[in-house]
């Protein structure tokens, strides 16, 4: 595993010394351990082969990618070669990443700002209008990286696209994508390319470029950014919380968490989920007083009370996930009014109530409002989590946290 990931080597010899001294604890623990060590080394594995198998074709593995379709697509590659492994991230790129692409903005204000020009991009990219998606996500990406560094955009040379302790920043991560698609073009090629090679598809040198490889491989590029920029807005804050815990005695604290594992599982095995019914257990519009019991509701009712009464440092506060781009309080609050205060709230109505785990609730919402004289009526899908104050998920009978709301499929609010 690339040196550039202290997290994973940290947990990876934490896991080795428990191991060693494993003859002292009870079967149970044994075990925890055990599946603890199987679980880092699959995942370590299904990395470093991705990578190797497919970084060269212009895929890098990023922190946010799903880890399931990495594994797909090294199983593919190994059985039947490397064209069917790709072809495995095409056809997630060419449908199931439409659910995610809100994660875009909501990781990069950069990304925020032009993501008008994003939704032209991917209705282009989903049409297959490849000949007009693949130059906007060139563009789009370009000007993104030029406004987050304040001085080179990422094509450019000398252009540092390093982070700190993640996926992105390794050896076959954001740099040797760089260089990839940055390679030079000098003759005019009639030849398909299925890599997005920047200098030939925008100055005109690649003739052939409109394909699904070479829009799938820059969209698949942007969230690789957009994890990027996220990585190192919190660079700071995620090297000093990692030298707090490198402080801290490792086994200790690695054995107090799979006591603190164990004893939540025996709580949650005791938790049941409940069948909500919408207009008979809770009204279609609950009021406050109508949460009791149904706790996961209380942000979902506050945040339409907030925008109703247009209180944005309020509402900026329950939707800080929507924002989580913007590291000051003010000025995501800033941004909740910009994005806000244009949006008349004429009413919403509960449809679905989803209780997926005893700290998980999926909540959809049918929602209409008014903006620059025109109606709107969309369907919103929130998680809400319950989490403590170190962001962990949390059990909400021990009342130790809040719970958070998670937009999971807001798109419907960027019309």
């Amino acid at each position: 595993m690339d040196e550039n990931l202290p997290g994973i080597k940290k947990l990876q010899n934490d896991i080795k010394t428990m191991r060693k001294i494993s003859f002292l604890f009870s079967k149970e623990k044994r075990k925890q351990i055990v599946e603890m060590d199987k679980h880092l080394k699959h995942l370590t594995t299904q990395i470093e082969l991705f990578n190797k198998n497919f970084s060269d074709l212009g895929w890098c593995a990023y922190d946010s990618m799903n880890t399931s379709l990495m594994e797909s697509a090294n199983t593919a590659c190994e059985k039947e070669g490397i064209d069917t492994g790709e072809n495995v991230l095409i056809d997630y790129y060419k449908t199931d990443v439409a659910k995610i692409t809100h994660w875009l903005k909501n990781k990069s204000e950069q990304f925020m700002e032009r993501y008008e020009l994003i939704q032209n991009a991917l209705n282009d990219h989903f049409s297959e209008r490849y000949y007009a998606s693949i130059p906007l996500f060139l563009i789009i990406i370009d000007g993104s990286v030029n406004d987050f560094t304040k001085s080179k955009g990422f094509f450019a040379e000398g252009t540092d696209v390093s982070v700190w302790d993640c996926l992105v920043g390794c050896d076959d991560g954001l740099s040797k994508m760089k260089d990839l698609f940055n390679a030079r073009r000098t003759k005019t090629n009639r030849e398909k390319i299925t890599v997005p090679y920047r200098n030939g598809i925008l100055h005109g040198r690649d003739l052939n470029y409109a394909n699904e490889y070479v829009s799938c491989k820059c969209l698949s590029l942007m969230f690789a950014l957009a994890d990027w920029m996220q990585m190192k807005t919190n660079e700071e804050r995620r090297k000093e919380k990692y030298i707090e815990e490198t402080n801290l005695p490792s086994i200790r604290e690695s054995f107090k968490r799979l006591n603190k594992i164990r004893m939540n599982n025996k709580d949650i095995g005791n938790w049941n989920k409940r069948q909500i019914k919408i207009g008979s257990d809770i009204p279609k519009n609950p009021t406050l007083d109508d949460c009791s019991g149904y706790n996961y509701l209380i942000p979902i009712v506050e945040m339409f009370l907030m925008w109703k009464n247009k209180n944005y440092g309020k509402l900026s506060v329950l939707l800080k996930n929507l924002f989580s781009y913007v590291e000051s309080d003010r000025k995501r609050a800033g941004e909740c009014r910009t994005f806000f205060s244009s949006k008349e709230l004429i009413s919403y109505e509960l449809k679905e109530i989803e209780e997926r785990a005893c700290a998980l609730t999926r909540i959809l919402v049918e929602v209409k409002w008014e903006s620059h004289g025109n109606n709107y009526n969309e369907l919103l899908e929130f998680g809400v989590v319950y989490q403590n104050e170190s962001r962990e998920v949390a059990l909400p009978w021990k009342n130790n946290g809040e719970w958070i709301i998670m937009p999971w499929n807001v798109k419907g609010l960027y019309k």
